[in-house]
């Protein structure tokens, strides 16, 4: 059996990712000390956007408080398992994807509105032909089978779009989920071949747009061409 993550199947951001075990997550300076009890806990961590570097994925650890995130490096040899946005949510069935270990049940999803929220989103992007799925801590909770998302939570989507989307269709788009989300917040990233753009910054058809790509964050004309304006630096 070849590698989970390569050069062929390269881990893309918003991917989860198992561990092979706590200890094989590095960083680059001082480690928090709860981050391996929770990798102990939960042995997954979620890739950050940014480039592979001598077989090292950026990746980011989540602990029990949303205040504690961590930026590491996962090798890809010691990557047990991948689950991609996509592979959280069937389409088809409107649930979430047979063979994951869990489904929030009735009484999570009451207490959660962004769980609950997926029921209502998903036919809505389905009819639209839309790739898809969940992200943030929804997806997580999805994936992991642990109740990280609360009822303060956004519904975070992340949006598989190659091309271009007009800012009217976005806008309709947005207004769309919205309604179908409520009460729950929803939060829309478009991931285009070049980097992420909210779809909330590309309904208002600014002049230029913030774009997040592997090597920080960008202000574009148009994320789906090439002749991108270097804007503000930083990661992403």
């Amino acid at each position: 059996m070849g590698p989970i993550v390569s050069v062929g199947a390269p881990a893309r951001p918003h991917d989860l990712l198992r561990v092979r075990e706590p200890a094989v997550v590095t960083a680059e300076g001082p480690t928090p000390s709860w981050v391996e009890p929770a990798l102990r806990r939960t042995p997954w961590v979620v890739v950050r956007r940014g480039r592979i570097q001598a077989g090292q994925i950026p990746v980011g650890v989540r602990g029990p408080a949303r205040s504690q995130r961590f930026p590491a490096w996962l090798a890809v040899a010691d990557v047990t398992e991948r689950r991609s946005p996509e592979d959280l949510w069937d389409s088809v069935e409107n649930r979430p994807t047979p063979g994951l270990a869990y489904a929030p049940g009735r009484a999570r999803t009451e207490a959660v509105p962004a769980l609950a929220a997926l029921a209502r989103v998903a036919p809505l992007l389905a009819s639209r032909g839309y790739c898809w799925g969940p992200g943030g801590s929804v997806g997580f909770e999805l994936a992991t089978a642990g109740p990280t998302a609360s009822a303060s939570s956004d519904l975070d989507v992340i949006l598989r779009q190659s091309c271009r989307l007009e800012p009217d269709e976005a806008r309709s788009l947005q207004a769309a989920l919205v309604a179908a989300a409520a009460p729950a917040r929803i939060d829309v990233l478009l991931e285009t071949p070049r980097g992420g753009v909210s779809l909330t910054d590309l309904a208002a058809a600014p002049r230029q747009i913030l774009m997040r790509t592997a090597d920080g964050p960008r202000l574009v004309a148009d994320p789906w061409t090439t002749d991108a304006e270097a804007g503000t630096e930083g990661g992403s």
